[in-house]
């Protein structure tokens, strides 16, 4: 097989590789595509592949190699996070084109390894970030963009969720080795790529993590104040421990307020714009604590928000997939390549490396060479890191 997909075909041949709980979101997106065949599936426990061939009407096959005989354009790697690099690479090998799940690494190295894996190879790798592929995220990016909403000032990026001790049995999880890193590197990690989807290039963190509940060798909450290219300033918390669970980003800018309120996929509903105050209803402001006012005015201006509605799009699996999908089948380019993804990661690392050194981190440092690049723990022991993320400096 050439790996080579199919531009300007009828149908995209597609497979996956791990049959664990978030695959089932590509399959279901999957066998509801209509020009989607899926060919096989993977799994190193032969029963789970075996229980998705059953459910979703494809063969299960014992390896890569067998599946990548069925000629598919496309895989989607859905295994553990801390298993996504092998994988990945073999497809690469064999010139598939591969959708790898979140995180798509553990570490910058990885990551790295990967892009020069994917310029090497036929197939390309696309990383899953569904939230910028929602109508919602759409609409905005392309309205931030041309600054039809105004010079972004503040930010809040929040990742609230619950996740209880039983959460972490899985022998893969609660530990660097499985799952790479923490919830910020697990969980906000969506909330973190719409941010900067939204605000665009970031170049410095100054970060704290803590381990105050869970059972686990990382954090399950960090706090983070960011400075964008542009000069905006914002703020990044995510938690595992918050029982009222809710995912947040807030923009403010010189024209007004955008806002998405949800938990794990937001619909258009989800998100509002309020402009900017009128003159007369601004010079109220702070004079009744307990009362806003607005005048005729705020109301009446035009509202570039509401003047580019379109057709509802969830941002779920399926939002990235269907795109992805019909860019292949077109021959245009997915937005959601591995570079695209790396000032995420990036971030992210940055996040890490500021928490357990106690210093801000600046982009441009985050190079091979850095302790952070190569792991998330910066090298450190498993009692450094305990004690940095109780507050102390060792």
């Amino acid at each position: 097989m050439t790996g080579a997909t199919p531009a300007g075909g009828d149908r995209l041949r597609v497979g996956i590789v791990g049959c664990g709980g978030i695959g089932n979101s590509h399959a279901r997106a999957y066998v509801a595509h209509p020009r989607v065949d899926l060919v096989g599936v993977v799994d190193e426990i032969p029963e789970r592949a075996e229980r998705y061939a059953g459910e979703y009407g494809t063969t299960a096959y014992g390896s890569i190699a067998e599946l990548v005989d069925q000629q598919p354009d496309l895989v989607t790697v859905a295994t553990q996070p801390g298993r996504h690099v092998e994988p990945t690479l073999e497809l690469l090998g064999r010139h598939c084109s591969v959708l790898l799940e979140k995180p798509p690494t553990a570490n910058l190295a990885d990551l790295d390894t990967l892009i020069a894996a994917d310029s090497a190879s036929a197939g390309n790798v696309y990383g899953v970030f569904q939230h910028r592929h929602g109508s919602g995220a759409r609409r905005a990016h392309e309205l931030m963009t041309a600054g039809a909403l105004g010079r972004p000032l503040v930010a809040v990026c929040e990742t609230l969720w619950y996740r209880p001790d039983s959460y972490f049995l899985p022998d893969w999880r609660g530990n660097w080795a499985g799952e790479g890193g923490g919830p910020t590197l697990g969980h906000g990690i969506h909330q973190i790529d719409l941010l900067l989807h939204l605000l665009g290039p970031w170049t410095s963190v100054q970060a704290q993590s803590s381990r105050l509940a869970r059972p686990i060798e990382f954090e399950d909450v960090s706090l983070a104040m960011i400075t964008f290219t542009s000069g905006a300033v914002g703020t990044i918390v995510t938690s595992l421990l918050s029982p009222r669970e809710l995912s947040r980003i807030r923009v403010d800018t010189t024209a007004g307020t955008l806002e998405v309120n949800h938990v794990y996929g937001y619909s258009d509903a989800d998100w509002s714009w309020t402009p900017t105050p009128d003159a007369a209803s601004a010079a109220t402001n702070g004079r009744d604590p307990g009362e806003t006012v607005r005048s005729d005015g705020a109301a009446n201006r035009a509202d570039p928000w509401r003047a580019h509605p379109g057709a509802d799009v969830p941002s779920n699996h399926a939002a990235q997939i269907n795109r992805l999908v019909d860019d292949l089948l077109a021959g245009r380019e997915h937005e959601t390549t591995l570079a695209a993804s790396r000032p995420t990661m990036e971030l992210v690392t940055a996040l890490y490396a500021s928490s357990l050194t106690g210093e801000p981190v600046h982009r441009r440092d985050l190079v091979p060479g850095h302790p952070h690049y190569t792991r998330l723990d910066g090298g450190l022991t498993a009692d450094a890191v305990t004690a940095r993320l109780a507050g102390s400096r060792v």
